[in-house]
């Protein structure tokens, strides 16, 4: 999906055509069909139920959407429409000629790039990955992506990159882009990190690596000159530190609590760690701690007792989840959108979300 790079504004109202509606009405379906054919563990189930939620919620489905059949089942369209066989090899080796004819549309797709066409350069690298899995290509398009301020979608092709070779110092560096385009700073010194592993002598690496350090040291700052603004103690800390900008309505360093809920990684993995029996004594205990204190008012031990323990959850949550509190921490430390357009590029953030030239 196309994105014009000066209208990345969030909508204030979703938009939903009635043909994607459709498309995840079938893709529930398929979902559902295969909970019913018993292919599915309990695990699974838990999650795919998280799922079906979240997308009826997000694409505002009702009962009467269901009522659309689908000609054929998704899976059954996407099997012909792909050309795929049953048991075939995932990712079967390109022959010679593939090969060339993916480098050529590779050639194009950065031709199209350096004329600020990226819409033109993403179809190219499409057509070539198309023809050969060839990481480079998965990294080239992350960087149009980029330019296009759909950053999402860039750090997923850089770890499709990654994937396919671990050794690919550009796309630590391009995600690490497009992590601090997103106000992700500690993911993006994480990155960036690995790209130095790789490519020691990268000038452009260790440049953006001290400007994501120093925006981490700006927001911990932030947070140490203005403790009382998160009421959440240790555990705001733990997240992020940002004490300032509450969204829609909750206190300063809140995250967007409908956000989360519309996230069915966070909903799947918030769930796995609800049940661990560790979080739910926890859970018992802060629960008893403000009970017993809450009499007491304010500035007695038990709202200290209960800071305390705000902090040991948050321990324990790093140390069971530690994917869900890094989309925590985002959610904490992020910037609104509701005023002043897209605010995720401000700052010391580098205003090109590509300092490489195209492979």
């Amino acid at each position: 999906m196309s994105q014009d790079p000066s209208s990345t504004t969030t909508p204030k109202e979703p938009v939903v055509k009635v043909e994607e509606k459709k498309l995840v009405v079938s893709f529930i379906q398929f979902l559902r069909q295969k909970v019913s054919a018993n292919e599915c563990t309990d695990s699974q189930i838990e999650g795919l139920e998280i799922a079906v939620q979240c997308l009826e919620n997000a694409f505002s489905l009702t009962d009467k959407n269901y009522a659309f059949q689908p000609s054929k089942p998704l899976l059954q369209l996407l099997t012909e429409a792909e050309g795929l066989k049953a048991g075939e090899e995932e990712f079967p080796a390109p022959s010679a000629d593939d090969i060339q004819r993916a480098n050529a549309l590779k050639e194009e797709g950065n031709e199209c790039v350096k004329a600020s066409k990226f819409n033109d350069a993403i179809e190219k690298y499409n057509q070539a990955i198309k023809l050969n899995r060839d990481p480079v290509y998965f990294c080239n398009r992350a960087a149009a992506y980029c330019r296009l301020e759909q950053y999402d979608l860039a750090i997923q092709d850089c770890r499709t990159a990654l994937a396919l070779d671990e050794n690919y110092a550009k796309a630590y560096g391009r995600m690490g882009l497009a992590l601090s385009c997103q106000n992700r700073y500690d993911a993006a010194i994480e990155a960036y990190k690995k790209a130095l592993e790789l490519d020691p002598n990268n000038d452009s690496y260790k440049s953006n690596l001290a400007i994501a350090e120093e925006k981490v040291r700006e927001a911990s700052q932030r947070f140490q000159n203005n403790p009382g603004a998160n009421p959440f103690g240790g555990l705001g800390s733990l997240l992020g530190g940002a004490g300032a900008g509450g969204v829609g309505g909750m206190p300063g360093g809140m995250p967007d609590l409908g956000s989360l809920m519309n996230n069915p990684q966070m909903m799947q993995a918030a769930m796995q760690m609800m049940n661990d029996p560790n979080m739910q004594n926890l859970m018992g205990s802060m629960m008893e701690q403000f009970m017993g204190g809450s009499a007491g008012g304010a500035g007695g031990g038990g709202f200290n007792d209960l800071l305390a323990a705000g902090q040991s959850m948050a321990q324990q949550m790093q140390q069971a989840n530690p994917e869900l509190v890094e989309q925590l921490r985002q959610q904490f430390s992020g910037t609104s959108t509701e005023e002043g357009g897209n605010q995720q590029n401000q700052g010391n953030n580098p205003s090109n979300p590509d300092n490489n030239q195209q492979q």
